[in-house]
């Protein structure tokens, strides 16, 4: 037993060792992390294995003393509630004016505190004198460059490094979100979601939600629509431009929900130094920001490998799925001329022989989806990003090329070049059933039952559950969080059918929102029991996937009017005029209606009243604090100088 194992505290985060990692290079990991900061420039955290036979000495524990934690929370600047009830950057020496200043225990938030040993694990550098890696004499080390994780990602020694879940918590949290029925009725607790998770994730979660409301009365109207015996061109009219009006509505509105939130979390307008990524790299060189050797990575070598590798990688993954899209398109033509509809008893035999190919193709985007996600997380990886924000756009861009492409392409095709609404419509009902069922149960259903049988085969020959500690049940039953991208990517796809095709099949909204009751709630669930707690992330708005939303609503426009146009009732409704004045009238219409989005975006300010009052006040007391502090400063050299 080494020193470190002497420690008794209460532990946050989980670094999992992969069972191939030395115990010198272990034994080194633990020296470098309870290092103190004044003299070996280490973590200064504390370190101990944990002591379940099951952890096989792979599991670290690690925490920090209220001290450290402190001075961290004051270097990475979080935002804590004064007593006047303003947020400011929480400062040790101001600390008697922050609320719950007298009870410092509890003074940062769990999550809090494990952001700030993340950052220290993703920031121990080995030291000076160190140039290779204990247990691995073939792994060299440049103390400047290389970080500690860094080196054990490099080595596969690591397998994780995780927040652990605080099980009191999600017990209080769990009712009210997901486990209860009123939970269906009631809108969700944005704030504990954001206290747990961190703002990232109560991000995504505040979206859906919003999304999902937004959805009831766009489901209303299609309703209407599909029963009412009118005009199809005044009903397929009204309900485009209100898709129109309302998509429009529906992105300022939520601008201004998320500015809201942001304020209330002390993120809007959030501006700090961002800290290299750990995975970065480059060579030394001076910064002229802060004068110490840091790594920098010519810009240049990261467009030769966006023109050379990544942009053909994109184009030959594009080509890939319109290959595809056009092969399904043989299969489908073939299957509808072999099984022609008539009013025989066969007639239910050749309508499921015809949906097979659509709901063939309808699978196969799911795995495409899936695997070109690795390869745009690839190359986003190998142009190395120096910042989490550049990184994280890259990323975003590439997702929403292909996803836009590989999800819309069928119903582009089918709606415009062959004029075929009921494939459109079959393509969608495949589209979006199918892959609900697939979400289900590769996101939620598949991963819980698999975590059981995990759990069972811990446990086995353990009269007690409770004698397998959480740390080894975290590690080896939960799946890893690898982000939001997936959670967003599911309703970005669901967003583009509603809004680009809804025109055609209004029935579209109902389902979406059926699903989006269900995924609110199924979404909750496996945050909280499926994956690895995920360290909470600083954000002030869901990211780049705003722009991407906001892109799709301005699409539509033009693809709601454009299969309004082709609706060959609305075409007879306007015989009187000739194809180019047809044709006049729908541009003007369009143009029309792009003028309205922007018209309304201009409209809706993006930041509530009660938010701009509010930084007016901040920013009002700012500047009279800092007069009085003049004066205090003016008034004492004054003094001095009569004294003198």
């Amino acid at each position: 037993m080494t020193l470190y194992d002497n420690f008794d505290f209460k532990p946050l985060v989980v670094l999992h060792f992969s069972s191939t990692t030395p115990d010198e290079t272990k034994n080194w990991v633990i020296k470098r992390l309870i290092a103190r900061q004044d003299e070996d420039d280490g973590a200064d955290l504390l370190v101990r294995y944990d002591t379940d036979p099951e952890s096989h000495n792979d599991i670290l524990l690690i925490g920090a003393t209220l001290d450290r934690l402190l001075l961290g929370a004051e270097e990475l600047r979080i935002k804590k509630p004064y007593k006047n009830d303003t947020l400011h950057e929480f400062l040790i020496s101001d600390i008697h004016n922050f609320k719950n200043s007298e009870n410092l225990d509890n003074f940062l938030l769990k999550s809090e505190k494990q952001v700030i040993i993340w950052d220290e694990i993703q920031n121990v550098r080995p030291m000076q004198h160190e140039h290779t890696v204990p247990g691995v004499p073939t792994k060299s080390i440049t103390p400047n460059n290389d970080t500690i994780l860094g080196l054990l990602r490099d080595l596969d020694f690591v397998i994780s490094v995780f927040p652990l879940h605080d099980k009191e918590a999600i017990k209080l949290m769990e009712h009210d979100w997901f486990m209860s029925t009123h939970s269906f009725f009631k809108s969700q607790d944005i704030h504990k979601i954001r206290n747990y998770f961190g703002e990232n994730v109560a991000y995504y979660f505040a979206f859906l939600e919003f999304y999902t409301k937004a959805l009831i009365p766009t489901s209303i109207l299609g309703f209407l629509v599909s029963i009412w015996p009118g005009s199809e061109f005044l009903k397929y009219s009204l309900f485009c431009i209100f898709n129109v009006i309302w998509w429009s509505i529906f992105m300022e509105q939520w601008k201004r929900l998320s500015n809201k939130l942001a304020y209330q979390w002390g993120s809007y307008d959030f501006k700090v130094f961002e800290r290299p990524r750990s995975l970065y790299y480059g060579d030394l060189q001076l910064s002229p920001i802060t004068n110490q050797p840091e790594r920098v990575y010519p810009r240049w070598k990261r467009i030769l490998k966006k023109y050379l590798v990544t942009y053909p990688v994109v184009m030959c993954c594009l080509a890939l799925s319109l290959w595809i899209y056009f092969g399904y398109y043989r299969i489908q033509i073939k299957t509808n001329n072999n099984y022609p509809l008539d009013s025989s008893l066969f007639s239910i035999h050749a309508k499921l022989m015809r949906t097979m190919p659509s709901a063939g193709y309808s699978l196969l985007i799911i795995p495409m989806n899936l695997i070109y996600k690795k390869i745009a997380t690839y190359l986003t990886d190998y142009e190395n990003h120096r910042l989490q924000t550049g990184y994280e756009n890259n990323l975003t861009s590439k997702l929403f090329v292909f996803y836009f492409i590989n999800c819309f392409i069928g119903l582009f095709y089918e709606g415009f070049f062959n004029v075929n609404y009921g494939n459109v419509v079959q393509l969608l009902i495949s589209l979006v059933i199918l892959n609900a069922i697939f979400l289900k149960f590769t996101e939620q259903i598949g991963p819980y039952v698999l975590k059981r049988i995990k759990r069972n085969q811990l446990t086995e020959g353990k009269p007690q559950i409770g004698q397998v500690s959480d740390a080894v049940k975290q590690a080896k039953t939960l799946i890893s969080f690898d982000g939001t991208y997936g959670d967003y990517l599911t309703i970005f796809e669901q967003y583009g059918y509603v809004a680009l095709f809804s025109a055609v099949f209004p029935w579209i909204a109902i389902c979406a929102l059926i699903n989006n009751i269900f995924e609110l709630r199924a979404d909750a669930f496996k945050y909280c029991h499926v994956y690895q707690r995920p360290f909470a992330q600083r954000a002030w708005n869901i990211g780049s996937w705003r722009y991407a939303f906001d892109i799709l609503s301005s699409i539509a426009i033009v693809t709601n009017t454009a299969l309004i146009a082709m609706q060959p009732s609305v075409r007879e409704y306007f015989s009187s005029y000739t194809d180019a004045e047809y044709f006049l009238i729908f541009v003007a219409a369009e143009h029309i209606l792009l003028a309205l989005k922007f018209a309304i975006s201009f409209a809706i300010p993006s930041t509530p009243a009660e938010v701009q009052i509010a930084k007016n006040k901040h920013l009002y007391e700012s500047h009279q604090a800092l007069r009085l502090e003049r004066e205090r400063r003016t008034l004492k050299a004054q003094v001095s100088i009569k004294k003198h």
